[in-house]
């Protein structure tokens, strides 16, 4: 191949101590919780390197204009993809090939997928670096619920998973791999793990399943236990990765079972991705502050020209991104109700009376990895103040950022409920007037001269309501009411609910 050097054997000694720093260095970084860059890149140091690895730090987003990452969705990933398809700066290889192949002019990507327990997501996940031109390597987990015949039993392997990885194999031409849990079946199953490698090698190559290369699996019994599971290797039982120091035996209860051990040789194996010569690595398994590494976090800026970077994606973290726009759920604090026009992307909320709808805060949901932009503003529920004194339109954009849809927000106040009298008089005789509000009564006091048959009558009432007497409306400054015995004026609210019956009591006064 042009610009392709082939490693030559006479440095495979140096290798070796090399590969052992990087795993040292990459566990002890990741494993035993210590600190790594924040892209989730372990730090390999300089005498690795002409050129130490720099940290990889948060991307700035200006938060009222930038989408939100979709971190784990397929469409992310094959965004990703294109970015590297571009072979006069990118190499991008199965592990088995990226082992073997080193330039100085371009950067060299090892494309590696731990399986773990959905084969049917990592198929489709295949399916998509297929159809974008890409391979990778595919490490089967035999401890998973789709590798077992019964998954009480962990030394009865599928027949079913056959079809599947020679598909993957031959017709879109990834690398299959073990992903070794070997050291857990062996403390925990109490399962022979040579002769199960070799019984299970035998029955994947006989059934046309070429592997070459292995995996460690980072099992929660490594956690509990303290080891790695590559330890089950003589050739990667040494450097011991801090915290992971049960390297030759297992404490369990009050024992201390003897690792049982085999050489990669002995399996017809070529590699243990942990022991590959890259300087830089990057993976979804790696979670910093209660973050996990996605791919949006990957600054392509930081690999140079000579860079081996290994990028390990676990399928089952990751789904085709929803094409739902919807609001799933809206309310504006304070509100009376809210309805939602589905068919015509109309939501529209009743506020209380007189509400300032100049500046109202949203709380909503949206469809799964959707988000809302207003007049170009990035949304947030709970925490975006918008104005809504006229109709305000909502773009949601689906997770997987080809479709979107336009929502109007339609925000109206309720109608006055109040069934006042705010003032009272009769003009040219009133004394004095007493409202009670709370007991619905007024009691004014004209001069002696006022004939009380005959009087006109001024009043306020609660703004949009109307006052009647029997079934004749009353206006202020018109009719004549005769005040001789009490009155009694019924006040309908504005919003045709409330209603309260006022009674007016007219005396003459000295």
């Amino acid at each position: 191949m042009t610009n392709m050097i082939m490693i030559p054997d006479k440095n495979k000694i140096a290798r070796i101590i090399l590969n052992f720093l990087i795993v040292f260095l990459f566990f002890s970084g990741t494993m035993s919780g210590q600190k790594n860059n924040n892209a989730g890149v372990s730090i390999i140091p300089k005498i690795m390197t002409e050129r130490q690895d720099s940290n990889s730090g948060w991307r700035k987003r200006d938060v009222f204009t930038s989408e939100p990452d979709t971190n784990f969705t397929w469409e992310k990933y094959a965004t990703f993809l294109n970015k590297i398809s571009d072979t006069s700066k990118y190499i991008v290889l199965p592990l088995n090939e990226f082992r073997q192949i080193l330039n100085s002019k371009k950067i060299v990507i090892g494309l590696r997928h731990d399986i773990d327990n959905d084969l049917d997501i990592a198929y489709e996940f295949s399916e998509l670096e297929y159809k974008l031109g890409f391979r990778s390597t595919y490490f089967v987990l035999h401890s998973a619920p789709y590798y077992l015949l019964n998954s009480d039993n962990m030394a009865v392997h599928s027949e079913k998973i056959i079809p599947i990885l020679k598909t993957m194999q031959n017709t879109r031409h990834f690398e299959i791999g073990w992903h070794n849990d070997l050291v857990t079946l062996q403390i925990i199953y109490n399962i022979n793990p040579v002769t199960f490698l070799h019984n299970e090698l035998n029955w994947l190559r006989s059934n046309g399943i070429n592997v070459v290369g292995t995996a460690s699996h980072g099992s929660n019994y490594c956690k509990v236990y303290h080891y790695l599971n590559y330890y089950f290797f003589e050739e990667c039982t040494l450097p011991i990765v801090p915290n992971f120091d049960n390297n030759i035996s297992v404490p369990v209860g009050k024992k201390n079972i003897p690792i049982i051990k085999g050489k990669l040789s002995d399996f017809g194996l070529q590699y243990e991705a942990y022991f590959l010569n890259n300087n830089k690595k990057y993976s979804d398994a790696t979670v910093t502050n209660g973050i996990r590494w996605n791919i949006g976090m990957l600054d392509l800026n930081e690999l140079q020209p000579g860079d081996r970077a290994i990028i390990l994606l676990h399928p089952i973290h990751w789904h085709k991104g929803s094409e739902l726009t919807d609001f799933e759920s809206f309310s504006l604090t304070g509100q009376k109700y809210c309805s939602v026009d589905t068919i015509k992307s109309i939501i529209s909320v009743e506020m209380p009376y007189a509400t300032n709808k100049g500046s109202l805060l949203a709380v909503y949901t949206l469809s799964p990895g959707a988000y809302a932009k207003v007049n170009g503003k990035m949304q947030t529920s709970r925490s975006t103040l918008n104005n809504y004194n006229n109709p305000l339109v909502y773009t949601v954009y689906a997770e997987n950022r080809s479709i979107k849809k336009e929502w109007t927000i339609k925000v109206h106040n309720a109608k006055n409920p109040a069934c006042d009298f705010l003032s009272f008089s009769i003009p040219g005789f009133t004394k004095s007037v007493n409202i009670n509000t709370a007991g619905k009564s007024i009691l004014i006091q004209v001069n002696e001269s006022a004939d009380l048959s005959h009087l006109h009558v001024q009043f306020d009432i609660s703004p949009g309501a109307s006052t009647w007497i029997g079934h004749t409306e009353q206006f202020s400054n018109t009719g004549i009411i005769n005040f001789s015995g009490k009155v009694q004026y019924q006040v309908l609210a504005e919003d045709g609910i409330n209603s309260c019956i006022w009674t007016v009591t007219v005396q003459k006064v000295q």
